[in-house]
């Protein structure tokens, strides 16, 4: 062997290097490629873990506070640096939550809101506003104010005056209290007076209050205005009224029977309407308004599963919808709305009788006997769990469970939605129809250009169709969006029935060719069926919109109504169809082409007509090559994303209809990525559709070279599948 290189030509050891070298090359960058794939993978992966990580909770951090009456409220800042509470005597005190080591904490300020007040309402989905109210039913709102506490200290603000309102024009007593804070700086409050009349009032800083009363029929337990300050409840027994807010004015709805375990106890979810009432049997359950049958319900529409006991403490977060219970023994469950299973249980220790949500629910206040305790929560995505992003959730002002992605809203009573079906539906019915418009024309093109067409025109055609590829997608997409979206729905009925019509014209022309003139000169069948393709597209774009008017009385589009987007799936799949044949066209022709011919003129030999060749001999042997033409197109259907953009009114619906829109994964991340909040729920999510479609793309092309391979064994016998 060594005699043999000693006596090589230079340049054949030359060549020897090279070969070496580039081969060595080849395989690095194969490593390097798959090396990066891994990388992407596990930076997406990354990414996306935190989402899926438990709520936790840390150690308690004891805080002995001077304090001379028990608390009828708490409450901290977001960065948890002053807390606050308000006791019997109606001061309002706040606490540096970090003192120095082994000293109690006195109060940085003491404020006067309401001497004795016998009632405290505290308004679900604000922070810090309280309303007050004093024997004589005269009412005071006062809401903590942090923004002075970098150079003062922190006080108490009175959006109303400090001087107490009267909200019964009798001054009766008041036995209960609710407050909301509406639009437009407009406070809501509302009671039931000792003489049991349900009184409400409407105030603002700058206006007179507009009050109203009437009478009940019977005593009441509890109150609740919601946070949109549209409703209000009224619990009396285990009967719960719902009145509709008008101005100042109350309608009564409904009244429905909770169940056979009063006494119920009900708190006011933040953002909507939901409400969450636990019974004397322990159960909790989320109850909201649904339009059924033209009207709307209260029903229950989630159960919430924990060992509950009764005087457990009920607290919910001042904007996410979570909440917390707290039995007497210590036991602690935190829950989120969107899943009955709490996501957080703990063992909290001594009796508390005040609990409360830092801001953004990342803290936890509690006062016992002792003093305060302060606990760290771990819980940033409390509305991403499993089943919220592969199941149906029941959200509030749906008529029924439902997948759904909203990931924005311009409403203060917006709760994320961050379904994946719907997109995932919305990537394969745009690769669907895409794929359903481009095989038919990719196919019979590489068939008739491989096989039938002259060798002369063959140079030509193939590569003006593989020009076509080279056209930027956001051009297709633009071009669909703005000139073919109109055109389509102008002209609806003659695009749905042109597949048929030309079919038929090239059926029938071949037909008629083939018997009245057998004999003819190669690729003369074009000269005919050409202008005849033409005068066919021109005479149903001509007689389409007269015949959707005499069939319809008015054109197809209107006739559809909501039924009808302009830019739907028949947009998406023509335009996406359009990008996607020449690449199956290409490989599709490469790989009939590269048949030997010597089976097809066996074939012929043999008796068998051209066609018979094509479909029997040629289509099976280069079956392998068309089945990657088919996924490699796939796989870039899939994968689009300005054609979809542009081409659809990217609506996350989960439709199979022809005439509405979608929206696709890659899409929806193009659309959404810049506008998240970096850590957000929203932005680990978009990184989590990423890595379902990294994922997706990746095992679907594995199984299809799996199949490939197969198919290449089955139809090369005598060749080794590479």
């Amino acid at each position: 062997m060594a005699q043999t290189t000693v006596n090589q030509h230079p340049r054949d050891r030359l060549r020897g290097r090279i070969d070496r070298g580039v081969q060595a090359a080849v395989t690095v960058s194969g490593l390097l490629v798959l090396m990066t794939l891994m990388l992407i993978f596990v930076y997406l992966l990354f990414a996306v873990l935190p989402l899926f990580k438990p709520a936790s909770m840390g150690q308690a951090q004891p805080l002995p506070i001077q304090a001379a009456a028990p608390a009828l409220a708490l409450g901290m800042d977001v960065q948890q640096r002053i807390g606050y509470r308000i006791d019997a005597r109606g001061d309002g005190q706040f606490y540096r939550l970090a003192p120095p080591q082994g000293k109690t904490a006195e109060p940085l300020a003491r404020q006067g809101l309401l001497a004795k007040p016998t009632l405290l309402s505290q308004a679900a989905g604000e922070r810090d506003l309280f309303a007050l109210a004093q024997a004589d039913g005269r009412v005071v709102v006062a809401q903590a104010d942090f923004a002075a506490a970098e150079t003062a200290l922190p006080r108490w603000a009175f959006p109303l005056g400090q001087r107490p309102l009267p909200l019964d024009k009798q001054g009766r007593a008041l036995k209960l209290l609710s407050l909301a804070q509406a639009q437009r700086g407009q406070y809501l409050l509302a009671g039931v007076t000792q003489d049991n009349r349900l009184v409400f009032g409407r105030f603002s800083p700058d206006r007179a209050p507009q009050l109203s009363a009437f009478a009940l029929e019977g005593g009441a337990q509890q109150l609740v205005l919601t946070p949109d300050g549209r409703q209000l409840y009224l619990l009396a027994g285990n009967r719960l009224a719902r009145y509709q807010i008008s101005g100042a004015q109350l309608a009564l709805r409904e009244t429905r029977v909770l169940g056979e375990h009063p006494p119920y106890r009900m708190t006011a979810l933040p953002g909507g309407s939901a409400l969450l009432i636990a019974g004397a049997d322990g159960k909790v359950r989320e109850w909201f308004d649904v339009e059924k049958d033209r009207r709307w319900q209260l029903i229950p529409v989630q159960h919430f599963n924990h060992p509950a006991m009764a005087q457990e403490l009920l607290v919910a977060e001042p904007y996410r919808r979570v909440f917390a219970t707290l039995r007497p023994d210590g036991g602690f469950s935190l829950f989120s709305s969107i899943q009955s299973q709490p996501l957080l249980n703990a063992r909290l220790g001594g009796e508390a009788t005040q609990m409360a949500f830092a801001p953004r629910g990342d803290g936890l206040l509690l006062e016992t006997a002792q003093g305060w305790q302060r606990y760290a929560l771990d819980n940033p995505y409390p509305d991403v769990t499993w089943r919220s992003l592969w199941g149906k959730v029941w959200y509030e002002n749906y008529p029924q469970p439902a997948y759904v992605w909203q990931s924005t809203s311009g409403e203060d009573s917006y709760q994320p939605k961050f379904s994946l079906m719907p997109v995932i539906f919305g990537t394969f019915k745009a690769a669907g129809y895409a794929m359903l418009f481009a095989i038919p024309l990719a196919l019979a093109g590489a068939m008739y250009t491989a096989y039938f067409m002259t060798p002369a025109l063959r140079r030509v055609i193939k590569p003006a169709i593989e020009v076509m590829g080279a056209l930027p997608t956001v051009v297709i997409g633009l071009v669909a969006g703005i000139w073919l979206a109109p055109v389509i729905e102008h002209y609806l009925l003659a695009m749905l029935a042109l597949p048929l019509l030309l079919a038929a014209a090239v059926l029938l022309c071949g037909g008629a060719v083939n018997r009245l003139a057998p004999r003819r000169r190669p690729g003369g069948d074009l000269v005919i069926l050409l202008p005849l393709l033409a005068l066919t597209v021109w005479l149903a774009f001509g007689i389409g919109p007269w015949l959707e008017v005499a069939l319809f009385g008015e054109p197809l589009h209107f006739w559809l109504g909501d039924d009808y987007d302009q830019r739907n799936a028949l947009v998406v799949g023509v335009a996406m169809g359009f990008a996607l044949v020449p690449i199956i066209f290409s490989l599709a022709e490469d790989a009939l082409f590269s048949v030997p011919a010597t089976l097809s003129q066996g074939s012929l030999a043999l008796g068998a007509t051209q066609w018979q060749t094509v479909v029997r001999v040629v289509l099976p042997s280069a079956s392998a090559g068309i089945f990657s033409a088919l996924m490699i197109g796939f796989g870039r259907a899939v994968g689009e994303t300005m054609i979809v953009l542009m081409a659809t009114g990217n609506t996350p619906i989960i439709d199979g209809s022809l005439f509405q829109g979608l929206r696709a994964l890659a899409a929806n991340i193009a659309i959404e990525m810049p506008e998240a909040v970096s850590g957000s729920s929203h932005y680990r999510v978009l990184f989590l559709t990423a890595l379902v479609l990294f994922i997706f793309t990746f095992v679907f092309n594995t199984l299809a070279e799996a199949v490939r391979l197969r198919l290449r064994k089955r139809y090369t016998p005598n060749q080794e599948a590479p």
